[in-house]
C-alpha cells in the first residue's frame, strides 16, 4: 500500500478542447503575453539582485572557501550559501511577492486581465528554474522567448479560473477589485463524452486548471486542462502477471518476457515528419538568407551584433508561412511520439506486472564528446553523440509514461544496479563477464548459441536476483530454451519485414 503522502501526490490530468470564438481567442492570446512579459521581468528583477549579492564580500569569500575545500566537506559550507541567497530575496514566497505583491506594480498593471493567483503561479515557475540553477544541476536560467508560452495555469481552482462542468462553461477571470473588477472571460468547452471522462469529472477533487495553447496548421487552438488529485479513472485494461525484461537504447527497445520476445524501432511514425521537417527548415535558412543578406558574413556566418546595436531579422510572409509549417510538425511528432509510447506501455504491461529495466544517464548521452579524435586519414571525428536520436525517440519519456502506467494499475517497475549487473558483458552458460564493443550487435554464448545483442541483455534482465544486482543464472538456465525459440521467431519476423519494407532495418539490430 503507498502511504498517505504518497496518495497525496498522485495527479492525473483531463483535456478537453475550447470552443472559442475570434474575439475571445484575441483576448487568450492577449493574457499568453502578459504573462510571458511579467516572467520575463520578473527573471531580470531576480537576476539583478543575484548580481548584486554576488559582488558583495562576503559572498565572494564563501565562494572561496568552497572551491577550496573537498566536496566532502562543503555540506556546512553549502547551508550558508543557502542561508545567504535566503536572506537576499531567494525563494519560492519572495518570488510571489515580487510578482504580485503589495509592493509590487507588476501584476497591478494588468491586474484587469491577470488575477493574482494566476500571476503567483507563474512567479513559482520562474522559481521552479532559479531553483535548478541554484542548489541543481541548470546552468543558465533563459528568458521566455516571445511566442513560445504553451500554458498559463492558475494556483488552485477557486480563483481566476473555474469550470462548470453541467453548464459546459469555463469562466476566466481578471483580478482588480469593484467598482472597476476585472474582464471575465466566459469559454464554452467541448461537452463529456466518455465514461472514462465523466468518472474524472464527477468523481475525483479538482486541483487546479491549465489553458494550453497548440498551433494547428495556421491558428492557434485552445484546451482546457483539469487537473485532479489521486489516480486517473481505471479503463480496465487487461495486466498479465509475470516477469518482464527491458532493455531501452537510443532507438530501440527490445522486450523479453515468459511468451514474447520484442525488438521495436521507439516512434517509428515520428521519422517521416522528422524527415520533413529538416527540408523546411533548409526552406526557412534560404529565406532568411534571402530577405536579410546584410546580416551575413561573405563565408556565410552570421554577424555579430553589438552592444545596443542587435541584428534585426526581416521575416517575409513566406518565412512565417514555413515557420507554422515547422511549428505544426513539431506538435504532431510530440502527439504521435506520446501516443506510440503509451500504447508500448499498455502491451508490455499484458506481457507481465513485473517490469525489469536497466536505468541509462540519457543525459549524459546527449552531451557531446570533450575530447578531438583524428580517424586513419587524419580527419577530425565528430563529437555529436546520440542528442538527435534522443531528442526523436525519448526512451526517458517511455520510462516515465511506463512507470505512471505501472504504478496505476498494480505493477512494478525494478531498476537493476546498472554497475554489477552488466547485462551486456555475461554469459549465462558459462558465468563469464566480457566486454563488448558497440559494433558487436551479435553474441556468441559458451554453448554456441548466436544471439542478438539487445534481446539477450533483456532476457538476462527479466532473470534478476531478489535484490536486483545480480543476474540469477539458474533462472536463465530454466527459461533459455523457450527464450531462444522466441528470439529466432522474432529476428526472422524482421528480416521478412525488413524485406517487405514494413520496417526500418537500423543498424543496431546488426541484421543484414
Amino acid at each position: 500500500m503507498p502511504t498517505k503522502q504518497k496518495e497525496d501526490s498522485n495527479r492525473c490530468v483531463l483535456t478537453l478542447p475550447l470552443l472559442t470564438e475570434p474575439w475571445q481567442e484575441h483576448i487568450i492570446e492577449k493574457r499568453f503575453k502578459i504573462i510571458e512579459h511579467l516572467k520575463n521581468q520578473l527573471i531580470s528583477i531576480e537576476l539583478r539582485k543575484l548580481k548584486n549579492l554576488q559582488r558583495t564580500k562576503a559572498y565572494k569569500n564563501l565562494m572561496k572557501r568552497i572551491e577550496s575545500v573537498p566536496k566532502s566537506e562543503r555540506t556546512a559550507l553549502y547551508k550558508e550559501r543557502n542561508k545567504m541567497l535566503k536572506d537576499a530575496g531567494f525563494s519560492q514566497y519572495t518570488f510571489m511577492d515580487d510578482m504580485a505583491g503589495k509592493k509590487s506594480l507588476m501584476q497591478k498593471h494588468f491586474e484587469s486581465h491577470i488575477n493574482v493567483q494566476i500571476a503567483h503561479k507563474a512567479a513559482i515557475d520562474v522559481w521552479s528554474s532559479f531553483e535548478k540553477f541554484l542548489f541543481g544541476t541548470g546552468q543558465i536560467v533563459h528568458y521566455q522567448k516571445r511566442g513560445t508560452l504553451s500554458s498559463v495555469a492558475s494556483k488552485s481552482p477557486k480563483t481566476g479560473m473555474f469550470y462548470y462542468s453541467d453548464e459546459n462553461i469555463f469562466k476566466w477571470s481578471g483580478g482588480g477589485t469593484k467598482p472597476k473588477g476585472g474582464i471575465i472571460l466566459c469559454l464554452r468547452v467541448a461537452s463529456v463524452k466518455t465514461n472514462y471522462e465523466k468518472e474524472m469529472v464527477a468523481n475525483n477533487e479538482i486541483k487546479y486548471y491549465r489553458v494550453v495553447r497548440k498551433w494547428m496548421k495556421t491558428k492557434y487552438k485552445y484546451y482546457l486542462q483539469i487537473t485532479f488529485a489521486g489516480k486517473p479513472a481505471d479503463k480496465h485494461r487487461e495486466i498479465s502477471t509475470g516477469r518482464v525484461g527491458i532493455d531501452i537504447g537510443t532507438q530501440t527497445i527490445a522486450i523479453a518476457s515468459d511468451k514474447s520476445v520484442k525488438l521495436l524501432e521507439l516512434a517509428d511514425k515520428v521519422n517521416k515528419n522528422h524527415i520533413k521537417k529538416c527540408e523546411l527548415q533548409r526552406k526557412l535558412d534560404r529565406s532568411r538568407r534571402y530577405t536579410n543578406p546584410d546580416n551575413f558574413n561573405p563565408d556565410g556566418t552570421v554577424k555579430r551584433g553589438t552592444k545596443g546595436h542587435k541584428l534585426k531579422w526581416n521575416k517575409s510572409k513566406h518565412y512565417l508561412e514555413i515557420a507554422g509549417k515547422i511549428r505544426e510538425l513539431e506538435r504532431k511528432n510530440t502527439d504521435i511520439r506520446k501516443y506510440q509510447h503509451t500504447c508500448l506501455a499498455n502491451d508490455i504491461l499484458a506481457m507481465g506486472n513485473q517490469i525489469y529495466i536497466e536505468p541509462m544517464n540519457y543525459k549524459g548521452l546527449q552531451k557531446r564528446a570533450k575530447e578531438t579524435q583524428v580517424d586513419e586519414k587524419g580527419r577530425y571525428k565528430k563529437k555529436k553523440r546520440f542528442g538527435k536520436s534522443l531528442a526523436n525517440k525519448a526512451p526517458a519519456m517511455f520510462v516515465t509514461i511506463l512507470k505512471t502506467k505501472a504504478e496505476q494499475h498494480g505493477g512494478e517497475v525494478y531498476e537493476v544496479d546498472i554497475m554489477s549487473y552488466r547485462a551486456s558483458q555475461c554469459d549465462h552458460t558459462t558465468g563469464e563477464y566480457t566486454k563488448h564493443g558497440l559494433n558487436d550487435r551479435w553474441r556468441i554464448l559458451g554453448n554456441g548459441d548466436k544471439v542478438q545483442r539487445d534481446l539477450y541483455s533483456a532476457f538476462l534482465i527479466k532473470n534478476s536476483n531478489k535484490t536486483h544486482d545480480e543476474i540469477d543464472l539458474d533462472k536463465c538456465s530454466k527459461t533459455y530454451d523457450s527464450f531462444k525459440k522466441l528470439h529466432d521467431k522474432e529476428i526472422e519476423n524482421i528480416r521478412n519485414e525488413v524485406i517487405l519494407r514494413k520496417r526500418r532495418n537500423i543498424s543496431s539490430y546488426g541484421i543484414a
